[in-house]
């Protein structure tokens, strides 16, 4: 008779702990400032390089380095200017509306990130493409503003070819 009264009170034990650990996780998934702090607990804040091109936007000497950057929560485009080596400042931050990256042909090649003249007016835009949350493929199409010293998104002429 013993022996069952301890068992019985091992898994009431058992069985309070684990309400209680069900109760806590609830807590913590209904607050979002404590949801986040568990998130950055187990999953910090990380950049993954996708993809790295160079070339020079606007055909006059504008020599940019761009990097495609995943980050925990979405996808940026970081845009550096090499006209001097030695002091390579970033140009413009560009955070793309989708997170999950994408390939696309460029000339016969498949690349996740590109520099082609979309508009066909001599200067290059950046192409970056990705997907939205149903999948569905999406083309970034950036321009370099020369008065704003910016990028502008634009979408593409009805006339291009990828």
């Amino acid at each position: 008779m013993e022996s069952k009264k301890s068992l019985f009170t091992a898994e009431s034990l058992l069985l309070g702990s684990l309400v209680v650990v069900a109760l806590l996780v609830t807590g913590v998934a209904m607050t979002p400032s404590l949801r986040e702090s568990v998130r950055d607990f187990f999953n910090p804040e990380q950049r993954t390089i996708l993809a790295k091109i160079s070339g020079d936007l606007t055909g006059q000497g504008l020599h940019v380095t761009i990097l495609k950057i995943q980050t925990r929560d979405n996808i940026v485009l970081e845009v550096y200017n090499i006209e001097n080596p030695e002091e390579s400042a970033m140009m413009a931050r560009i955070v793309l509306p989708e997170k999950r990256d994408a390939y696309f042909q460029l000339k016969g090649n498949a690349t996740n990130l590109g520099l082609a003249d979309v508009d066909h007016d001599g200067t290059l835009e950046i192409v970056a493409p990705t997907f939205d949350e149903q999948m569905i493929a999406r083309l970034n199409i950036y321009k370099f503003n020369p008065d704003t010293r910016g990028f502008d998104r634009m979408n593409a002429p009805a006339n291009s070819e990828f």
